[in-house]
């Protein structure tokens, strides 16, 4: 009987099933806890050496470089010794670089400092800058120190030397020993530019880092903190923080202790030539203007909703932006007054938390140049905008699409962009004759591009080929070129023609002072916008990089004649000649360019590009 019971023949087991039996309820089975799971061995960061430096390294991503071993725990390739092998000091650490602050806080020792370049000569312009910038850190609105400053002289008036100048005056008066400086991109370029101005004014033996917006994460610990505290920060190119919902902004917000009190934050510098054509726009600026208003920076958090209860004509738009209300949608004037009227509550401040002086050279000589289409090209043309129009008429046909816009705009969008390359691709032939005539007429030839497989590059191959050295600026970090040696060639003169696709952080004009000493060629510049931006911002952006330093360079914007191109053309060229501030003159200008490609339907928004 006993081994026909098999299994339930276990004295527990048989009192458990007569339980069940009786009250019709299964008891609990406990069950055997669960082994512990093995504990991983804990990673450690290489160690110092004892004799020499631990040095990190800028090793591309996958490259494999005898004598570079990964540190799991920094996240960054290293080498331990007395010195560094010659064939591992391409990759060493830069001057200034969150690189470099790591490996000065592993070693406990500073690396070595920048190569010295030629002094600068500030200009009076430019001490006068930093003097304001001083005089509102000094200030004191609700008894805090000031929290910023924005400077918005035109392009080409010396923003970078200026805001320079600035930070040391400021942090002599603070007693601050850190700085932040964030630059734009390709930061290839622009980081170098920052490094030689810092060198040739003088370091204030302050503590600086100067980094690309691509390079905030490696400013923010595990836990989510800011790795290291600054006193003092610039923000180059401020506009690039004005989109309060992006990684980069939060990042950027976390660094600079954004919604800190007013007593605990670092002196911000915020400079651009382009502060935003929208009120609504300026959200970077929340710490400054709630300081004026004597209000915590947590009031500015729903940055339009406060405009609005200002008396700003505002109004959330149907997909979440802030637009201008139905007053002042058609108003032009009360766009530009209102503008004005958040500027002024900087300027008119005391001392003014803001300064901008326009270019004493002038505005820019703009013009639009034509291009007539042959024959073969016209059919070409045609049939691209054929294409384009069957793509966006089979979007504007889908019932979800209409139901909701904002589900065809990634397609839209894609079809918008498509069809510009495609005529950008058609005229680059043209563009080519005419860099070609503007070198040999004795000056040096300016060509901004959009794209880089169908402007960019295709028109520097046929510069090339028919015998202009050209320098190439675009590709960014994987075209495997130094942007900055290629902007020297230009510079210098050893290129007559140079093609690029960056909008800021770029100086591309005559008698430029160059950091080993000497000016720039001195041969007059003369420039064509090979593709029209749609951004007004980015436009002006892309005159200055020419038309600046009391250099003038006309500028010309390229189109086919009797085509969308060049209805789209005659719309930014009007915006690019209107005033810096024009209120809303993006929003106008995309909804003006959306009518033009018969995209009225989609947001205005889709036909953004942002690089």
């Amino acid at each position: 009987m006993a081994a026909r019971l098999g299994r339930h023949s276990h004295p527990e087991r048989l009192s458990r099933m007569a339980a069940t039996r009786a009250t019709g309820k299964r008891r609990p089975i406990t069950r055997a806890k669960p082994r512990p799971a093995a504990k991983k061995p804990t990673r450690r960061p290489i160690p110092v050496p004892t004799v020499g430096r631990l040095w990190f390294l800028d090793v591309p991503f996958q490259a494999r470089v005898p004598g570079a071993h990964w540190d799991p725990v920094r996240k960054v390739h290293v080498h331990a010794g007395p010195v560094l092998p010659e064939h591992l000091q391409p990759f060493q650490s830069q001057p200034y670089s969150w690189r470099r602050w790591m490996e000065d806080d592993a070693n406990g020792s500073p690396g070595a400092p920048p190569a010295q370049v030629a002094a600068m000569e500030p200009r009076p312009l430019q001490i006068d800058g930093a003097r304001a910038i001083l005089a509102a850190a000094t200030s004191r609105p609700g008894g805090a120190p000031g929290r910023g400053f924005l400077l918005t002289d035109d392009t080409g008036n010396g923003k970078t030397l200026t805001t320079w100048l600035g930070v040391l005056a400021v942090a002599q008066e603070r007693r601050a020993r850190s700085v932040l400086v964030l630059v734009d991109r390709p930061k290839a370029i622009t980081i170098p530019h920052w490094r030689r101005t810092i060198t040739a004014a003088g370091d204030g033996e302050l503590r600086i880092l100067i980094c690309s917006p691509d390079d905030l994460p490696h400013l923010i610990a595990r836990n989510g903190r800011p790795r290291w505290a600054f006193d003092i920060l610039v923000a180059d190119e401020a506009h690039l923080y004005r989109n309060a919902d992006t990684a980069r902004v939060q990042r950027f917000r976390k660094v600079s202790r954004f919604a800190a009190d007013h007593a605990d934050a670092p002196f911000i510098i915020f400079t651009t030539a382009t502060p935003g054509n929208h009120p609504t726009e300026m959200t970077y600026l929340a710490p400054l203007l709630a300081q004026i208003h004597r209000e915590p920076v947590t009031v500015w958090d729903d940055f339009g909703s406060r405009l609005a209860a200002a008396g700003m004509p505002v109004t959330r738009g149907s997909y979440g932006k802030w637009v201008w209300n139905e007053r002042a949608a058609e108003n032009p004037a009360m766009q530009a007054a209102a503008t004005r009227h958040v500027r002024g509550w900087l300027a008119k401040a005391t001392p003014p938390f803001t300064l901008y002086r326009p270019a004493p050279w002038g505005p820019t000589p703009l013009d639009l140049m034509p291009v007539q289409l042959g024959a073969d090209e016209r059919a070409a043309y045609e049939t691209a905008w054929a294409e384009f129009q069957h793509a966006i008429n089979a979007l504007a046909g889908n019932r979800a699409v209409r139901a909701d816009p904002t589900r065809g705009a990634a397609q839209g969008r894609a079809a918008v962009m498509r069809f510009r390359q495609k005529a950008s691709m058609i005229r680059a032939p043209y563009t080519v004759e005419w860099a070609t005539a503007t070198v040999q007429g004795g000056k040096q030839a300016v060509i901004s591009c959009e794209f880089v497989s169908t402007a960019a590059e295709p028109i520097a191959d046929a510069l090339e080929a028919a015998g202009t050295p050209v320098a190439r600026i675009f590709g960014g970090d994987r075209s495997g070129r130094d942007m900055e040696a290629e902007r020297l060639r230009f510079q210098t003169g050893k290129a007559r023609a140079v093609v690029f696709t960056p909008t800021t952080s770029l100086s591309l004009h005559a008698n430029e002072m160059l950091s080993a000493g000497g000016h720039a060629s001195p041969a007059p510049r003369e420039g064509v916008m090979h593709n029209v931006r749609y951004s007004g911002l980015a436009g002006r952006q892309i005159l200055g990089r020419s038309h600046r330093d009391h250099q003038i360079c006309p500028w010309w914007l390229g189109y086919a004649e009797g085509t969308a191109e060049e209805k789209i053309a005659q719309i930014m060229v009007t915006r690019l000649k209107a005033a810096g501030d024009a209120a809303g003159a993006d929003s106008a200008a995309l909804a003006g360019i959306a009518a033009a490609l018969g995209v009225s339907w989609l947001p205005v928004t889709a036909l953004e590009n942002d690089q």
